[in-house]
């Protein structure tokens, strides 16, 4: 009798042992899909006959010319950022996106520390349409002094469009811990682009 009783108690802890195990994997699955759908969700921006769109619960920056917009993941510290600038065509170089791209260099070169080009596509199609693609690595520092705070590596994306007498860039900034997910969101802002 004791041994029935045992046998049923082991079959029985067997069945909670699998139905345990088969809950994890519902509410893992369940977790996923959540998450899926929160990363899919996006904000338009739509002003001056320019029109893309963002991810929802980005934070809009306040955008200086020629930066038409700029969003970020999150209000302080190292973020992941997009922005989207209008930048004249230079029309007298035989390559104006080269001559706008290395403008760009110039400029960041000498406000970013330890600014580099890593590589440079003169022609790559995005969005149905056709791009410089640059990438770009620089150290993000604090210039507080009295914060103690460890330099980040940020790796960029600039993608240059032109458009008749202008040039949109858009350009992408992360930490280097985020920089896949946020190399994603910028296809996106890029490929959602109308005009």
């Amino acid at each position: 009798m004791v041994a029935d009783i045992r046998t049923q108690a082991q079959r029985r802890d067997r069945w909670v042992s699998w139905v345990v195990i088969a809950l994890f994997l519902v509410a893992l699955l369940l977790g996923w899909v959540v998450k899926g759908l929160a990363e899919s969700r996006y904000v338009t921006y739509d002003q001056g006959g320019i029109k893309t769109r963002y991810p929802e619960g980005w934070v809009k920056l306040q955008a200086e010319p020629p930066a038409l917009l700029q969003v970020a993941d999150q209000v302080a510290g190292t973020r992941t950022t997009l922005t989207l600038e209008q930048r004249p065509l230079p029309t007298n170089a035989s390559r104006p996106l080269s001559a706008l791209q290395q403008a760009l260099t110039l400029e960041r070169g000498s406000s970013l520390m330890a600014y580099r080009i890593l590589e440079t596509q003169e022609s790559v199609s995005i969005g149905g349409r056709t791009a410089m693609h640059v990438t770009f690595a620089y150290v993000d520092t604090n210039p507080n002094p009295f914060m103690e705070t460890t330099p980040v590596v940020m790796r960029c994306e600039d993608y240059l469009i032109a458009d008749g007498d202008k040039v949109y860039v858009f350009t992408l900034t992360a930490p280097e811990t985020n920089y896949a997910q946020g190399q994603r969101y910028l296809k996106d802002f890029v490929q959602s682009f109308q005009k």
